[in-house]
C-alpha cells in the first residue's frame, strides 16, 4: 500500500515530501529536488520553491527515486 498525503489548498513540495515520510527534513528533501530525485507522475521536478497543488478529486503519484512512492491527493 503506498502512503497517501491530502495537500488541501496546496502545500510546498520540500514540505510534501516530508510529510508523505519520504524524507527526515525539508533541507534533506530540496537536497533530493536538486539531484533530480523526485517525480510528480513520472516527469522529474527541480524547482524546490513549487507549490503541490491537485485538483479536488484528483490523485497524483509523488516519488522519490526508484523505491519510495506514494499518492497526492486534495
Amino acid at each position: 500500500d503506498l502512503p497517501v498525503l491530502n495537500v488541501g489548498d496546496g502545500m510546498s513540495l520540500p514540505a510534501a515530501l516530508t510529510a508523505i515520510g519520504f524524507t527526515a527534513s525539508n533541507k534533506e528533501a530540496k537536497r533530493k529536488i536538486a539531484e533530480g530525485a523526485v517525480k510528480l507522475d513520472d516527469e522529474a521536478l527541480s524547482d524546490p520553491g513549487m507549490v503541490l497543488t491537485v485538483a479536488q478529486g484528483a490523485q497524483r503519484r509523488l516519488s522519490l527515486g526508484r523505491k519510495k512512492h506514494g499518492i497526492v491527493t486534495r
